[in-house]
C-alpha cells in the first residue's frame, strides 16, 4: 500500500512539474494576450490589427519563409541528388561546405553578406565598376537570400536520406520497362521522395519564421517589420500596454508555427514505410570524366563562393582600422582584436555563452536521457507526456517562448534578470534534441545486453555503470554538440531574457552591430566562428575514433 501511495506521489509530482516548467508559461502568454486595460477581451488584437504595422509584419512573415523555403528547396533538394546519385568525387568536402551554414550562427552569416555588399565591400566595388545594380543586403530580397541559404542544410538532411532509401529494385524494373534515366527519376525516385521534400520544406519554413536574428540584424535598421522583430521590439519599449501586445503578437506567430509542425507531422506518418530500409551509398548516376570533373568543381566552386567569401571578407574586416575603408596593408590592424581582448564585457558574454551550453548540455543529457529510456524500455506515460511538451516548446519560436518565461518565471524572486532563467529556457527549449538522440542511441542496444547483466545478478545502477553508460556515451555526446552550439550562438531567448551581468555573446554581436561597430563585431563573430570549428572538429575526432 505505501509502494502504491508513493508511486502515485512520484507520479503526481513529475506531471506537475512537466505543466509547471513547460505548458504554464505558455499558458500565462495566452490569457495574458487577452488581457487589457479593461479586462479580458480582444482589445489587443483588435488594435494590433487597427496598427498598419501587423499586417505589414505578418505579410512580410508570410513572404520571406515561403521565398527563403523555396531558395532552401532548391539548393538543399539540388545537392541532395547530387551527392546521393551521382558519381562525383569529394563528396566528404562538398557535404562540409553545405552543412557550413548549419554549423555557423546565421547572423554571423548575415553579418558576413551585409560587409561583403556593403559599401567599401569587394563585390559592390566590382558591381559599381561593372555598372551592375548593388544588390541591398538590408531589404526583403536580402534577408530572403541568407535565410534561404542558412536553412539550406535542413532541406538537404531531410531529402538525402530518403533518396539512398529507395530501392535500386524499383529503378531496375524502370529500366527494364523502357525507361529512361530521366524518366526513372521523374517516375519512380522523385514521387518517393516528395514527402522528404515537403517535410523539408515544412522545417526550414517553421526555421525561417523563428528565425530572429537575420531579420534583426538586416531588417530592423531597415524598418522590414516580422512577426519575431515586431515581438522584440513592442517589448523593449516598455509602453502601458506592450507586454500585451506583444503577447497577442506572439499567438499569433504561434499558431503559425504549430500549423506547420502539424501538417509536418502527418507527412511524417504518411512516410514512414521507407524508415526501416538501409540506405545505399552507392552511386546510381555515371556521368562522363569531364562532366564530373565540371559538376564535382562547379559544386565546390558554387559552394565556395557562398560560405568561405562572406567570411573571408568578414575576417578582413575584422582587421581594419576603420569601416568601410578600401581593403589594404596600410589600413588593417590588431586593433579590433586588441579592444576585445581588453574589453571585460567581451570576457563575461563569452564566460555566460559557455556556462550556458555546458549547464544546458548536462541537464538536457540527464534529463533528455533518462525520459529516452523509460520511453523506450518502459513505455512510461510519463516520459511520452515529457516528450510531447519539450516537443512543444521547441516547435514555438524562441522569442515566444522568451517572452512566456517573462510572464511565468518574472513574479518568481531571484529567477528573472539572472542567470537562472536563461537556463530554464534553455533547457525547455532544447531538450527534445536530446531525447531524439538518446532515443536513437537506445533503440540501438539490444536488451538482451541488460538481460545478461540481470542473470549474473547485477542491479540496474551497476547494468546503467558497465553497459548501459559506456554503449551510450560517444553518441550522446557527439548529438549534445548541436545543443552545445545552439546555445553557444543562441539569440532570440537571450534577447529578451538576458540582464546586464547575463549578456551573451550572440547578443553581444547584436548590440555592437546597431551600435554601429561593424568592425568590433566582425572580430568578435571570427572569434566565434574558431570556436564553433574546434568544437566541430572535436566531435569529428571523436566520432573517427569511434569507428577505428
Amino acid at each position: 500500500m505505501r509502494k502504491i501511495v508513493k508511486d502515485h506521489l512520484t507520479k503526481s509530482f513529475l506531471y506537475f512539474t512537466i505543466f509547471f516548467v513547460f505548458l504554464m508559461p505558455l499558458l500565462k502568454l495566452f490569457f495574458m494576450s487577452f488581457s487589457g486595460m479593461d479586462g479580458i477581451g480582444i482589445e489587443n488584437y483588435v488594435l494590433l490589427l487597427q496598427d498598419n504595422r501587423t499586417p505589414e509584419a505578418i505579410y512580410n512573415t508570410m513572404f520571406i519563409a515561403v521565398f527563403s523555403t523555396v531558395l532552401s528547396l532548391l539548393l538543399g533538394g539540388l545537392f541532395a541528388f547530387f551527392i546521393a546519385y551521382t558519381n562525383i568525387r569529394k563528396k566528404r568536402l562538398i557535404e562540409l561546405m553545405v552543412l557550413a551554414p548549419f554549423i555557423i550562427p546565421s547572423y554571423i552569416i548575415a553579418l558576413s553578406w551585409s560587409g561583403l555588399l556593403d559599401t567599401g565591400g569587394v563585390l559592390q566595388m566590382s558591381f559599381t565598376n561593372l555598372h551592375i545594380p548593388v544588390p541591398n543586403m538590408y531589404s526583403i530580397g536580402g534577408i530572403v537570400f541568407v535565410m534561404g541559404l542558412c536553412h539550406m542544410p535542413i532541406v538537404y538532411l531531410s531529402v538525402l536520406s530518403t533518396l539512398r532509401k529507395i530501392s535500386k529494385d524499383l529503378e531496375w524494373a524502370a529500366r527494364t520497362s523502357g525507361y529512361t534515366t530521366s524518366q526513372t527519376l521523374m517516375k519512380i525516385n522523385f514521387p518517393l521522395a516528395m514527402p522528404a521534400f515537403m517535410s523539408g520544406g515544412i522545417l526550414a519554413f517553421l526555421a525561417a519564421i523563428d528565425n530572429f536574428a537575420i531579420p534583426a540584424f538586416l531588417g530592423i535598421s531597415a524598418n522590414i517589420p516580422v512577426l519575431s522583430t515586431s515581438i522584440y521590439e513592442k517589448v523593449i519599449s516598455f509602453g502601458p500596454s506592450s507586454f500585451n501586445m506583444a503577447a497577442a503578437l506572439s499567438v499569433i506567430l504561434s499558431i503559425i508555427a504549430i500549423g506547420g509542425i502539424t501538417l509536418q507531422n502527418l507527412l511524417i506518418r504518411g512516410s514512414s514505410n521507407q524508415d526501416s530500409m538501409q540506405e545505399d551509398f552507392s552511386a546510381r548516376i555515371f556521368l562522363s570524366e569531364p562532366r564530373r570533373r565540371n559538376l564535382q568543381w562547379g559544386c565546390i566552386v558554387f559552394l565556395g563562393s557562398i560560405d568561405m567569401v562572406p567570411l573571408l571578407h568578414m575576417l578582413l574586416t575584422a582587421f581594419q582600422k576603420n569601416y568601410g575603408m578600401q581593403i589594404a596593408i596600410d589600413n588593417l590592424s590588431l586593433y579590433n582584436f586588441s579592444f576585445l581582448a581588453n574589453n571585460h564585457g567581451v570576457y563575461q558574454a563569452i564566460y555566460n555563452s559557455a556556462i550556458l551550453s555546458i549547464l544546458t548540455c548536462v541537464i538536457c543529457i540527464i534529463i533528455g536521457t533518462a525520459c529516452a529510456y523509460a520511453k523506450v524500455r518502459y513505455q512510461n506515460r510519463a516520459a511520452m507526456v515529457l516528450e510531447s511538451a519539450a516537443s512543444l516548446t521547441y516547435a514555438i519560436p524562441g522569442i515566444v517562448i522568451a517572452l512566456a518565461m517573462i510572464f511565468h518565471w518574472g513574479k518568481i524572486p531571484h529567477v528573472y534578470g539572472s542567470i537562472g532563467i536563461l537556463i530554464l529556457a534553455y533547457s525547455t527549449r532544447y531538450l527534445i534534441l536530446q531525447i531524439k538522440n538518446s532515443t536513437t542511441a537506445i533503440l540501438a542496444i539490444h536488451p538482451a545486453l541488460e538481460e545478461a547483466g540481470k542473470i549474473f545478478g547485477a542491479n540496474e545502477l551497476r547494468i546503467w555503470k558497465t553497459i548501459v553508460s559506456p554503449l551510450l556515451l560517444r553518441p550522446i555526446l557527439t548529438g549534445a554538440f548541436l545543443i552545445f552550439i545552439s546555445a553557444l550562438t543562441e539569440l532570440s531567448l537571450s534577447s529578451m531574457l538576458a540582464s546586464a551581468g547575463t549578456k551573451t555573446v550572440g547578443l553581444f554581436i547584436f548590440n555592437l552591430q546597431q551600435g554601429g561597430d561593424y568592425n568590433l563585431s566582425a572580430a568578435l563573430s571570427v572569434l566565434i566562428v574558431l570556436i564553433v570549428l574546434l568544437a566541430y572538429g572535436i566531435v569529428e575526432y571523436l566520432n573517427r575514433q569511434k569507428t577505428c
